[in-house]
């Protein structure tokens, strides 16, 4: 029989929010990460498609941020690869290289959230708020 005086600490599960950024610029990727993590966010940074990959497989994440272009295996063919075993996770692409037919493909692929490079810091606040609502700090 339990003793009900007896203390029970009670158990809080915080629930951050895991993100993936896969972004071979380093000078960028530290700037994104840096800012996500103060924001209150748990990053894993990589910095080729084939990295993002092998992470994307192994464990969940609530977002995916991805440049187009990277070593071994580029932004377009990793979103490829995911939507074949998780179309619901939001991915936002980040590229210099955009053109209309490569945002259709992506929309059609269910890319919800495109920034040009550069990226702009409020651009980038909204789209975390839309994927993320009430969750940043500052």
């Amino acid at each position: 029989m339990k003793d009900r005086d007896a203390f029970e600490p009670e158990i809080c599960e915080i629930s951050m929010k895991k993100i993936l950024l896969a972004e071979d610029d380093r000078g960028l990727s530290r700037s994104i990460d840096t800012w996500l993590t103060l924001e209150g966010f748990h990053v894993v940074t990589v910095y080729n498609g084939e990295e993002a990959l092998h992470k994307l497989l192994k464990q969940r994440y609530d977002l995916l941020i991805t440049d187009m272009v990277m070593p071994h295996l580029g932004g377009f063919e990793l979103i490829t690869q995911i939507r074949q075993v998780n179309s619901d996770l939001p991915i936002m692409v980040v590229s210099g290289n955009l053109n209309n037919d490569l945002i259709g493909n992506l929309q059609q692929m269910n890319v919800k959230y495109i920034l040009h490079k550069p990226i702009k810091p409020l651009e980038l606040r909204s789209v975390i708020e839309e994927v993320f609502p009430n969750q940043l700090i500052a």
